[in-house]
């Protein structure tokens, strides 16, 4: 019933993912596993919209997994992106339910038709990283059903995981994985879900708690620390002994399943030149089809260039992926300047800032500045590399900004004084304050693009590949534009809500937001541009049985080059003033096209497109529906109406409701008992709570932050505090429940040792 060590289940090796293979031994860091093919992150590959392709790098994963010995992966994470500011964006696909799900079922079921299984997470509510293990997802009903548990149904039914991960935090009041309501009513008796359920990498803390709600392993190996209990509850408890034989089961059925792909440890572990060839390339091919092309005022494509000049450290030092566990150990890295130079384009290059700080370096301030002005004489391209660095966002922590880091604000405003003739390259893992990259005359976001994102990128701008990615979430124009904003991460309530953690913006996150409340964007969910042009025309819909419906279009390539369109289906929900949103994803197709090539589009939508929430099940709401055909959510180039029969939506609420909801507003709607995690006082505390949330009544909790620390530092030196490591192992150190942190020591923290500091904290020794 517990990890066989860090990295096994039984005898099989289950690795981190999402976008490639993360494998370790037993007691290795983060950044000592095998090298592997760092394919696209999630963030970035989401904008392909391309189901066959995520395919495809699933498919590449998985002979790495078979050749490293590898049974099961870590992945795919399809977490709703609630804000911007959540450290581990890059590892999830969109805002909207309906992409994500669609995404997720492509990419397990090619990974597990080819031998190796997959660990869909974080089940569920998991959608920031601060205090991620003792924070509280209070999510109401519907929001719950519709939105953040949408996707997961979805990918479990279709796709049938071969495991399914349950996350750290609290959902409802109640921890994730002792959440019998989630991962035993909904998923198994609902969903119909046969597989195994794993707990995140330290979220159990009360195993027989976690067994008799439907988990059936803990994560990593807890060093017998829950054995005792676990043994004394099922001696007391015939419906745990059961549950504990039915858990058996299933570990078995799965080490049955996956077993075949274990490596000796006497063996080598090592990807094949051949393979890593192939996944290189297919890398390449995948970035290719993400980027998104979110301005081009006649910059791009540079054609028939000599010279260029390429300002911004992240042009050297490319930032492929994010920080934390999904790191991957990549033997080649592409770097732009050198893709340019085979490209046989002369490169000059200006540092301009340093990745590693947001403070300013003059020297290259100036340096870049020269350069700038003599490119400008001689009418040479200009591309800035910049976006999001390794310090602004990881795994473990959440984004303390919005903005663009200041060393790069600052020299880009200088740049932009004196010539705005400049192409901006975006990285990041997911957005941010665009408002001076948009400045630039053309602007190609690449996200986290993996390892071959640079030659990706070259292609892309010198017009050898037109951009074809479209955005998977909006782009606001600020933090304040955000529906969580004020109860996201340590934006809470005077900035000491962290742990009630209210998802006030309920059913309408991300575009559902801006879109039924008017407010704008800088850049609207499904939007991308392309170096040539579509046309839409013959929209036809047909009605199947019951409230499915066919609907038929046709799209033509009306430029001069080759290009690849996204279609987008949308339904645009009754227009009164229930609250639902404006409208929602329904459906999508991409298609590639050669000049003056036309197609036809036919795309399928069941009566699960016009159903919300409501009763205990989905139930279709009567009224007229429009459904619009677009090339992005503010772009419908098609649209017919059809009359649905069906039931009256039932709610307190009214569209006209302000979102964020108020505290009365949202009192309405959330249906589940309140809790005071924000607010635990002595008496109350136990080995699920942190370090940092005993502190103020404790002073060993204090003395272990300080050890914390210090053993932080020490473990990964010369590393700086602000590297993506150090930093979630800091932060889950002082955060996460000390239970975890006891048994994730190696020993060096012993049970008794949190029992003590538990002991303190509850006798209030600091007033």
């Amino acid at each position: 019933m517990t990890g066989a060590g860090a990295w096994h289940i039984g005898n099989i090796h289950v690795s981190d993912g999402p976008h490639g293979i993360r494998a370790q031994e037993d007691g290795a860091k983060n950044n000592d596993s095998y090298e592997a093919t760092c394919f696209p992150t999630a963030s970035s590959t989401a904008c392909s919209w391309n189901r066959e392709l995520i395919g495809k790098m699933a498919e590449g994963m998985a002979s790495e997994a078979k050749e490293l010995g590898v049974s099961v992966v870590l992945g795919p994470g399809i977490n709703i992106k609630r804000s911007p500011l959540c450290g581990r964006n890059f590892e999830y696909y969109s805002e909207d339910p309906f992409l994500a799900g669609e995404l997720a079922v492509a990419y397990i079921c090619a990974m597990q038709t080819n031998g190796v299984g997959t660990s869909l997470k974080h089940f569920a509510g998991n959608s920031q990283e601060t205090h991620r293990m003792t924070s509280n997802s209070m999510i109401d009903e519907r929001a719950l059903h519709e939105i953040y548990l949408s996707a997961f149904e979805k990918t479990v039914k279709c796709a049938k995981p071969a495991t399914v991960m349950a996350s750290y935090n609290y959902l409802n009041g109640v921890p994730a994985c002792e959440n019998y309501e989630l991962l035993t009513d909904i998923l198994r008796k609902q969903w119909g879900y046969e597989g195994l359920v794993m707990s995140d990498w330290g979220a159990c803390v009360d195993l027989p708690a976690c067994i008799a709600a439907g988990m059936d392993v803990e994560m990593p190996d807890s060093c017998g620390n829950h054995f005792n209990e676990l043994l004394e509850a099922a001696k007391k408890n015939s419906r745990l002994e059961q549950a504990l034989r039915t858990s058996v089961y299933r570990i078995e059925k799965l080490v049955a399943a996956y077993g075949k792909n274990r490596i000796e440890k006497k063996e080598a572990k090592c990807v094949s030149e051949q393979t890593r060839n192939h996944n290189h390339e297919l890398a390449r091919r995948i970035e290719e089809e993400s980027a998104v092309l979110l301005k081009n005022d006649g910059f791009f494509p540079l054609k028939d260039i000599g010279e260029i000049l390429l300002i911004g450290d992240l042009a050297d030092k490319p930032r492929i992926q994010g920080g934390g566990s999904s790191h991957i150990h990549t033997d080649r890295v592409d770097n732009f300047i050198e893709e340019f130079e085979k490209q046989h384009i002369k490169v000059h290059f200006a540092r301009g800032y340093r990745s590693n700080t947001f403070h300013r370096d003059s020297r290259l301030e100036k340096e870049a500045l020269e350069k700038l002005q003599k490119a400008k004489k001689q009418n040479m391209p200009v591309l800035f590399v910049g976006g999001l660095t390794d310090i602004a966002e990881g795994e473990g922590y959440d984004r303390e900004s919005f903005e663009l880091p200041a060393n790069q604000t600052a020299l880009l405003e200088q740049m932009l004084c004196i010539d705005d003739k400049i192409g901006f390259i975006s990285v990041s893992g997911s957005p941010y304050n665009m408002e001076l990259p948009s400045k630039c005359k053309g602007l190609l976001q690449l996200y986290l693009g993996g390892e071959a994102a640079a030659a990706a990128c070259v292609r892309l701008v010198t017009g050898v590949v037109n951009p074809s990615g479209k955005l998977a979430e909006s782009i606001p124009y600020c933090e304040k534009d955000v529906p969580s904003y004020g109860y996201f991460g340590r934006q809470g309530e005077q900035n000491h809500h962290l742990d009630d953690v209210a998802y006030r913006e309920s059913i309408f996150p991300g575009y559902r937001y801006y879109d039924t409340f008017d407010v704008p964007v800088r850049y609207c969910f499904g939007y991308g541009l392309s170096y040539t042009q579509f046309t839409y025309s013959d929209l036809q819909i047909s009605k199947a049985t019951n409230e499915s419906y066919q609907i038929s279009f046709c799209i033509e390539n009306t430029g001069m080059v080759s290009g690849s369109e996204i279609s987008q289906l949308y339904i645009k929900n009754p227009q009164t003033d229930d609250f639902r949103a404006n409208r929602e994803l329904r459906g999508f197709e991409k298609t590639d096209l050669k000049p003056s090539e036309k197609k036809k589009i036919v795309i399928a939508i069941d009566e699960r497109a016009f159903s919300v929430y409501q009763n205990g099940e989905f139930q279709v709401i009567e009224g007229v529906y429009e459904i619009q055909i677009g090339s992005s959510l503010q772009d419908i180039r098609l649209s017919e109406t059809v009359e649905v029969n069906g039931t009256k939506l039932v709610s307190p609420l009214y569209r006209n409701t302000k979102v964020p909801l108020s505290e009365k507003d949202f009192n309405m709607i959330y249906s589940y008992p309140y809790t005071h995690f924000s607010d635990m006082k002595p008496g109350e505390f136990t080995t699920k709570n942190s370090l940092i949330q005993m502190a103020p009544y404790s002073r060993l909790a204090k003395k272990w932050i300080r050890i914390g620390k210090i053993a932080a530092r020490l473990m990964y030196f010369p590393k700086s505090m602000q590297d993506p490591e150090v930093r979630m192992m800091t932060e889950g150190i002082l955060e996460g429940n000390i239970d975890s942190v006891c048994n994730q020591s190696g020993g060096l923290i012993k049970n008794r040792t949190i029992k003590k500091i538990v002991d303190s904290a509850n006798k209030g020794a600091l007033k």
